[in-house]
Parts: structure tokens; C-alpha cells; sequence
């Protein structure tokens, strides 16, 4: 949404310096920004907008929001105005509130230039949340219930039992999904009603698909039931792999994975669902950029901030990720091309080969293999990132615990 800052911010900053608070804040790596707010000295009205900013993106929405409408009665200027609505609008949508996500998207469209390459991609936000506006907040209740098990599947993600209406299916836990996701006759099966939208949804492979919605009323997933859900509702082929003969029939976003609190899935797939547990301690290493769950990790020396997607199987590396790699590493690299599945066909594009990777998610060693750099930053908002978090680093089990915004490689 706002400039992109290609940097590995690796240290702390001196407290006053706010044109570097600013560059953090633009460059979307809220880590540091969150790490050098901390420090004392800071002018209080003068970071106010950066420290709305840390509320809302690390799980904290409803203070975030009051905040930002702090802001607004500052009399910002434009440009910070549209950022401040931007924000607003984005933290309305995590926590459900779609008409006053829809507004604020009005207000901030209103401060947009027409030619602003962004204005058509948030246009389309606004027609989707103006068409949920009276679909209620989503709301869990958590009974008891037989563990469930996830399984493997061909695309190399996992597979959660869901169920219904009284149906049962079996649908890709996803969290780099921003909207649960099912397909036509998928959503037919278990009795669903459809609505039609002027919006549109982009698939992995970039090809724009025409968005219709449906509200489930309650799904259960293991332990919860989950109420208000909503669901992207997509042409069976939309979501056919192809190369892989595989029909995916439904995605658990990540609106449904919060909303558990605390959800944890062991090396052998079996899912536990624990939200009045005490949270984990100590410091958040995730944070949502609009609805997209950044994970930061080590490698060596550098801290780096990467999009958790465990509907991907693979973990993959930006050009932003190059500095952060050893000599011995660099050597190593081979160009290769590389061929990618996904809902929508298949894409081929010329990466460099990582043999083997070493990661750190807090005090865990994470060992991965045949990694693909690739050759250019991409658009939009992965521009600010520095590569992709898959399932091959989540394989021996991991918790999302969005209590306390943390996710533990086990």
C-alpha cells in the first residue's frame, strides 16, 4: 500500500529520529518499528500515528482503531490521512466489521489519485466489503469433541475435517488465505446460497476470477464452532491443479484459523484446538499485513520478515533476502527454471537454487532444502517482503497462537 523499502533493518534506532520511524512504517517492516518505539524518549503526539499502527497490526485492532481516529482529530495532512483510513479499513475487515471497513475504504479513496496504481486494487476491496456489510462479525464457541487429524495431500499442504449442514468435507488449512475459499459444486453439496458480487479475486497464478460469496452459519472445525463465516465461492476449475490432477474443494482461511486463538497441529497431523490456555511469553514474532500473517525469522545475523502461507508447499526466498546470505551460501546458488502449480494453471519462471538454509523461528532451527531465490521482487503488497514461509518449514508441527502473535516451530 505505501512505498516499498528493499532494506534488512537490522539494528535499533535512537529515539526522535522520526524520518526513520516514517521509513519503517512506509517499508512495512513493523518489527523494527515495533522494537524502536519501545525505547524510551519518544514524543508522544508525534508517534502517534506509528504506535496505532503496531496496535492494530499485531493483533491489538480495537485499540489500534481508536488510535487512529485520534489521528484523524489531528488534522493530518493527505497523505497521512489516506494512510490513517487505509489502516482503519483493514483492521475493520480482520476483526469482521465489513460496513465500517467499506467506509473507511470510501474515505481513503476519496484522498487517492485517480492514476494512484493502487486505486483500482482497493476499489475492489471496497466493493467487497460494502458486499458483506450486513453479514454479523464472526463468533466461536468451543465445546467438547474427538481430536481430528489433518493429512497430507498432493500439493503438499494439509487437509483439516470440516462439517456443515451436517456434511463432513476435507479442505486445505491455509493460512495465507485472506478469505476462506470454496468451489461451486463444493459449496452446492453442503446446501450453501450463493451471492453475487462485482468483485474479483486474484489466484495464485495471477489469473483474476469473478467473486461471489456465501455465509456459513456454523462450521465446526474440531472443537469450535465457528459462526458467520465467510467464503469466496469459485468455479470448480478455478481451483483444479491441473498438473497434479488434484480438485481442491475448500480452503480454511485465516479469519476461521484466529478466530480458534490458539491452534496447534503435531508432526504426526493431529490438530488441538486450546484457546482459554495461558498465552505463550515473551516478545510477538507475527503481525498482519491487511490480512496476511508476516512471520519474522533469523538467518545468521538478520533478522528478515517473511508471509506465512501453509497452503504453499514450499518456503521461497525475494532478492531482498540475498544480503542476508552467507559467502559459502552465495557460491552455492544454481540457476534453474522452475515450474509452479497452482489454482488457475501453471507458471514456469527462471529462479537461483538454494541447496540448504538454516532458519530460526525464535530459538528453533529450521532446516530447509532447495530453496528457489527469485530473480525480482514481486508487486504489490509481497513487495514488502523478503520471501514465503511454506509447509516444508512447519512439517514437525507448529501453534499459531493469535493471543499472542506468535507461531512456534515445535
Amino acid at each position: 500500500m505505501y512505498k516499498a523499502l528493499v532494506v534488512l533493518w537490522c539494528s535499533s534506532l535512537a529515539a526522535g529520529d522520526i524520518g526513520q520511524l516514517s521509513k519503517l512504517s512506509d517499508g512495512n517492516r513493523l518489527f523494527e518499528l515495533r522494537r524502536s518505539l519501545q525505547q524510551p524518549g519518544w514524543n508522544s503526539a508525534e508517534t502517534l500515528f506509528y504506535r496505532a499502527v503496531i496496535a492494530s497490526r499485531f493483533g491489538r485492532e480495537a485499540s489500534g482503531i481508536e488510535l487512529l481516529q485520534e489521528v484523524l482529530l489531528t488534522n493530518p495532512s493527505p497523505a497521512i490521512a489516506r494512510k490513517t483510513h487505509e489502516e482503519m479499513a483493514s483492521a475493520f475487515e480482520r476483526i469482521g466489521r465489513y460496513r465500517q471497513a467499506a467506509q473507511e475504504w470510501d474515505q481513503a479513496l476519496l484522498l487517492t489519485p485517480k492514476d494512484d496504481p493502487e486505486s483500482a486494487e482497493n476499489e475492489n476491496t471496497r466493493i467487497l466489503m460494502a458486499s458483506l456489510s450486513d453479514v454479523a462479525p464472526a463468533a466461536v464457541e468451543f465445546g467438547e469433541g474427538v481430536p481430528i487429524k489433518a493429512t497430507h495431500n498432493r500439493l503438499g499442504s494439509l487437509d483439516v475435517p470440516v462439517q456443515v449442514n451436517g456434511v463432513h468435507g476435507k479442505w486445505v488449512f491455509d493460512t495465507g488465505a485472506n478469505v476462506s475459499t470454496l468451489i461451486e459444486s463444493e459449496a452446492k453439496r453442503m446446501g450453501l446460497s450463493v451471492l453475487e458480487t462485482k468483485a474479483y479475486v486474484t489466484g495464485s497464478t495471477e489469473e483474476r476470477n469473478s467473486l461471489r460469496l456465501a455465509v456459513v452459519k456454523d462450521l465446526q472445525f474440531g472443537t469450535a464452532h465457528v459462526h458467520n463465516v465467510v467464503f469466496l465461492v469459485l468455479a470448480d476449475e478455478a481451483l483444479y491443479v491441473g498438473p497434479l490432477h488434484n480438485q481442491v474443494t475448500g480452503i480454511l482461511g485465516l479469519p476461521v484459523l484466529r478466530s480458534l486463538s490458539r491452534v496447534e497441529i503435531s508432526n504426526n497431523g493431529l490438530v488441538r484446538i486450546h484457546p482459554h490456555e495461558a498465552v505463550s511469553g515473551g516478545a510477538p514474532n507475527l503481525f498482519f499485513h491487511e490480512a496476511s500473517p508476516i512471520v519474522e525469522i533469523n538467518h545468521g545475523q538478520h533478522r528478515l520478515q517473511m508471509f506465512l502461507d501453509s497452503g504453499a508447499n514450499a518456503s521461497v526466498l525475494y532478492p531482498s533476502f540475498r544480503d542476508a546470505l552467507t559467502r559459502e551460501e552465495t557460491h552455492r546458488l544454481k540457476t534453474k527454471r522452475k515450474k509452479t502449480a497452482g489454482a488457475g494453471g501453471m507458471i514456469q519462471r527462471k529462479t537461483e537454487l538454494v541447496p540448504a538454509l538454516r532458519i530460526e523461528v525464535f530459538e528453533t532451527s529450521v532446516n530447509l532444502r532447495k530453496l528457489s531465490l527469485l530473480p525480482e521482487m514481486p508487486t504489490g503488497s509481497e513487495r514488502y517482503r523478503d520471501g514465503v514461509i511454506g509447509m516444508d518449514a512447519l512439517w514437525s508441527g507448529f501453534l499459531l497462537d493469535f493471543d499472542a502473535m506468535r507461531l512456534e516451530v515445535k
